[in-house]
């Protein structure tokens, strides 16, 4: 989970004991960003490529081209579904950065302690907080600095997520041309195997 926590002393027992399946999700959310960028490197060095004739190709060839841009849609869409989440979740923790604010200082809290589990506290100091910056570390931020990091993050997701859309736009249009050819090609072939009449 990619959140804000907010606490006026070191992290409670329940956040370190929680560090190591937060340490496998964000493993697993780097791996994905890591393999996102493999392949909008190789979907770059690809346009730059000659453009092959999907025409002459047969139709083994075109069924493994449409399996292997099948695989990459799935991957790409579930990849850039994961960073919207991601997204999501800087914009929230964004949100409740603005509730810290002298005004509140001794004010009732609930605060998280898994997704679905909140007790009640109360926001001891306004001065500084606490942002989980990944793998378990946390780094002590006044409220604006942590506000200028949540903001970094939110843009650099943002454009990675364009930058995505754009690829999984052209990966579908690949697929549909593959598609396309391969019904002309069935079609071709079904007229030429029927008997003339």
């Amino acid at each position: 989970q990619l959140l804000v926590v907010i606490l006026s002393s070191p992290p409670p027992r329940h956040v370190r004991a929680r560090r190591s399946q937060s340490f496998v999700l964000r493993v697993a959310l780097l791996v994905q960003v890591f393999f996102l960028k493999v392949l909008l490197t190789m979907a770059a060095k690809q346009q730059q490529q000659q453009q092959i004739n999907i025409g002459a190709m047969p139709m083994e060839q075109l069924n493994g081209l449409r399996e292997q841009l099948q695989e990459e849609d799935r991957f790409l869409t579930n990849s850039y579904s994961q960073l919207k989440v991601a997204q999501n979740k800087f914009s929230e923790s964004r949100e409740a950065l603005k509730s810290i604010a002298p005004a509140n200082v001794g004010k009732q809290i609930m605060v998280p302690m898994t997704s679905s589990l909140y007790v009640k506290g109360a926001l001891a100091d306004c001065e500084s907080v606490l942002v989980d910056v990944g793998t378990g570390y946390f780094v002590e931020k006044s409220p604006t600095e942590a506000d200028e990091y949540l903001k970094r993050k939110i843009d650099y997701l943002n454009n990675n997520c364009e930058r995505l859309e754009a690829n999984i736009h052209d990966k579908r249009k690949n697929l549909e041309s593959v598609t396309m050819v391969m019904q002309a090609k069935s079609r071709d072939q079904k007229a030429a195997n029927a008997p003339a009449q």
